[in-house]
């Protein structure tokens, strides 16, 4: 049982743990319902401890928190509202629940936006910031255009990183673009050295607008990458309702999570094919209102790096602040010009940044979260919340449809649905008569789709926009094995002048009938 001053009551406790600690007092988890009549009352964690029996360490509620059962009778012990990482301003003081209205981003706290560009290496010094200060000089010589290095470098990074498909474009190149320039150094025989050296490029973070959160220089490890930030500093907010940076920086020794009432993502606006940030309420009961919390690395030059949870051999994220000896004073992601050294790659779409709104819409599922609250040792600065775009799509990648959705299409590339989503519909209309359409829309985002040109997608493909008739609707629905081959076999002449291969491409068409077979199409 346990005492909530608004009730003024004593209330059982729904535990998910319950034990004994050495001095006779019984203790609950964390986190565990307290069965009152306030909204979101839960036991708050006074101290912790690692039980020898498990890995994982468990936090528990002392006796400030919760009463012992032989002594809860007329206990006046008030049950503590849990803080959170962030919340809403239209939430009082006192009140973290969820919000249950859209709202503006600024009802939280100033958001920040970076973009990944790609840079010249740090081996060529000419092209960095400092060069500018350096006494002018005669010019070198231009390269011969023959060896195209920074083509080379460019085009290996423009078709992604060492799992990327290099694909020489079509025979015909409609107009003289600097896109199709580019594409056209890309060939068979130059593909392995691009790909190397898309390895050796820096992807310098652009700033693209909100307050500056990292000066200095700041690079990550993968192309077209876009990020928010949030400076735990600058949340609103009571500060008796949030996490401090001392409790923040004790979960991210033991790289736990939080709760937040706000969490972020990325989506593709489905007009705009743009990615988009928006916002979620994230109550206890959506399940979602876990962040990681992480500790940046801090290395013997100064600068500070972030892993990230994924298996990978180079840090996620790189910070070298301004301050630090020898650092590239110059390199100020708060300076929205083009940075020296860095390429601007045609086709790089512009995120949607513009009145970022946190919304009651279906929160996304945890896989499709790249967010974490990033702290200091020693919070030296303050803890940075940061969510990331995923990675971009590749030339030829099959998965999910609904797989590819909040991944940069790179203004060139389109995802192929196959079979088509009105093929795929009208089979479950007809096999299961009466189910809820909603569940069919969902049911039809799991489906088999490729990663074509745009071109091909929309001037190729059987089933794009009008052309795909009432009556090819119905004969697909009917057998979607055969539909799937026959939209295949559509593109996969014009997908062999782009210089794809019959391995790879069968490859793709046997991977997308395993995807559609398990998801019980066929």
């Amino acid at each position: 049982m346990a005492y909530c001053n608004n009730c003024k009551d004593s209330f059982p406790i729904v535990a998910t743990y319950k034990g004994w600690i050495g001095d006779g007092k019984l203790v609950v988890g964390d986190g565990d319902t307290v069965l009152c009549k306030c909204k979101n009352n839960v036991v708050f964690a006074t101290s912790h401890y690692s039980g020898c029996s498990s890995r994982e360490s468990r936090t528990v509620a002392a006796s400030s928190n919760v009463i012992p059962l032989s002594a809860s009778q007329g206990a006046k012990e008030a049950i503590t509202v849990v803080p959170v990482f962030a919340k809403s301003v239209l939430r009082g003081t006192g009140n973290t629940d969820a919000g249950t209205a859209d709202e503006p981003q600024d009802n939280v706290g100033e958001m920040s936006f970076y973009q990944s560009r790609p840079s010249q290496p740090a081996s060529e010094p000419e092209q960095h910031a400092q060069a500018a200060k350096k006494k002018k000089t005669s010019p070198l010589p231009p390269e011969p255009p023959k060896k195209k290095s920074l083509f080379d470098k460019v085009t290996g990074f423009f078709f992604g990183e060492a799992e990327a498909m290099p694909l020489p474009p079509p025979p015909v190149v409609m107009g003289g673009s600097a896109e199709a320039g580019m594409a056209a150094a890309a060939g068979g025989a130059t593909a392995k050295a691009n790909q190397d050296a898309a390895k050796a490029l820096t992807h310098t973070m652009k700033h693209l607008s909100g307050p500056e959160v990292w000066s200095g220089s700041l690079a990550m490890n993968l192309p077209f990458v876009v990020m928010g930030a949030i400076v735990q500093s600058k949340l609103k907010g009571e500060k008796s309702d949030l996490l401090t940076p001392e409790k923040l920086l004790e979960v991210a020794h033991s790289k736990g999570t939080v709760p937040t009432r706000v969490r972020y993502n990325w989506i593709t606006d489905d007009e705009t094919g743009r990615l988009k940030a928006v916002g979620y309420h994230t109550s206890t009961e959506s399940g979602r209102d876990q962040v990681r919390v992480r500790m940046l690395e801090k290395q013997m030059d100064g600068s500070y790096e972030f892993w990230g949870d994924e298996r990978s051999d180079k840090p996620l994220i790189t910070w070298t602040p301004a301050s630090t000896p020898g650092s590239q004073d110059s390199w100020n992601t708060g300076n929205n010009s083009p940075q020296a050294g860095t390429v601007t790659i045609p086709g790089l779409e512009i995120p949607d940044i513009q009145g970022v709104t946190i919304t009651t819409t279906p929160v996304p599922e945890e896989k499709d979260f790249r967010d974490y609250i990033l702290v200091f040792p020693g919070n030296v600065h303050p803890p940075i919340y940061i969510y990331l775009s995923k990675p971009p799509v590749e030339l030829l990648e099959v998965g999910l449809y609904k797989d590819f959705t909040g991944r940069s299409r790179q203004g060139k590339y389109e995802a192929d649905h196959m079979p088509s989503r009105a093929a795929v519909e009208q089979f479950l209309m007809d096999e299961y008569p009466g189910l809820d359409q909603k569940l069919i829309r969902k049911m039809a985002d799991r489906v088999a789709a490729i990663v074509v040109p745009k071109e091909v997608h929309q001037k190729i493909s059987q089933t794009y926009g009008g052309r795909n008739k009432p009556d090819q609707i119905a004969r697909d629905a009917k057998n979607l094995r055969s539909a799937l081959d026959r939209n295949f076999d559509a593109i996969k002449p014009t997908l062999k002048d782009y210089g794809a291969t019959e391995e790879q491409l069968e490859s793709a068409r046997a991977k997308m009938h395993k995807l559609n077979t398990e998801q019980g199409l066929y």
